[in-house]
């Protein structure tokens, strides 16, 4: 009967033994797991990150270019308003001059 006792004890030592062992790799395979989840994870944001940075360089390109070009034609407009006045300046100083000849 002690024997017995002592063979069923012993019985589920090794299958406690077993279990944990099981347990023990099944947890070392869900860390595994979560740590390539993770991995996968992380490296999608990146992938997303620079797709976004990448977005926001070219939209603040093309608003350069935009600004660039209406900066250029506000010129264009401004440097034609001044010939157009200096222009006018110096046929009233012809017309001041041909005044004074007369």
């Amino acid at each position: 009967m002690a024997r017995e006792m002592i063979d069923e004890i012993r019985r589920a030592e090794t299958q406690a033994e077993a279990v944990q062992a099981g347990a023990q790799e099944r947890a070392q395979e869900i860390l595994r797991k979560a740590q390539e989840d993770a991995a996968a994870i992380i490296q999608e944001m990146t992938k997303k990150a620079r797709e976004d940075a990448d977005r926001a360089r070219e939209n603040a390109k093309e608003e350069c270019c935009r600004m660039l070009e209406a900066a250029g034609m506000e010129e264009r407009a401004e440097a034609g308003r001044l010939e157009a006045a200096a222009s006018d300046r110096r046929g009233q100083a012809v017309d001041a001059v041909l005044s004074a000849l007369m």
